[in-house]
């Protein structure tokens, strides 16, 4: 169950990761790179970064066990995924492992949010399979 961070804000950031990857998808149809200068303040980039570090230590936290989940590091080594979190405790940290993720990281954080939901339903039983 997430705590410091919400579906929708989580839902929002896979949005934006998204438009990121159509845009270097696009660059990439059409033959053309970024310099590191260029990716530095592109503008999606930086509304990433800037989104990213608007959020609590918890949320980012959150983000990261979320992208675990989702590459599916929890489920097969959960010792090791505690371990990969706790590497990123302070705000710069957790910024630059969860953009060093771009290229995938919409996927991984669906896929965790995903296991998130399913196991919450679980956890709340039939009552909620009666009311649906």
């Amino acid at each position: 169950m997430l705590k410091a961070i919400n579906r929708v804000q989580v839902e929002e950031l896979i949005e934006l990761l998204e438009r990121l990857s159509r845009a270097r998808q696009a660059r990439t149809a059409e033959g053309r790179t970024q310099s590191s200068d260029e990716i530095t303040h592109d503008p999606l980039r930086r509304e990433l970064t800037n989104r990213l570090y608007a959020l609590s230590g918890e949320a980012r936290d959150e983000l990261i066990l979320l992208m675990l989940a989702g590459r599916g590091d929890v489920e097969h080594a959960f010792t090791r995924a505690l371990d990969t979190r706790s590497r990123y405790v302070d705000a710069d940290d957790q910024v630059a492992y969860l953009l060093g993720k771009t290229v995938r990281l919409a996927e991984y954080l669906r896929i965790g949010l995903d296991a998130v939901e399913v196991a919450t339903n679980r956890s709340r039983g039939p009552a909620i399979r009666r009311a649906g």
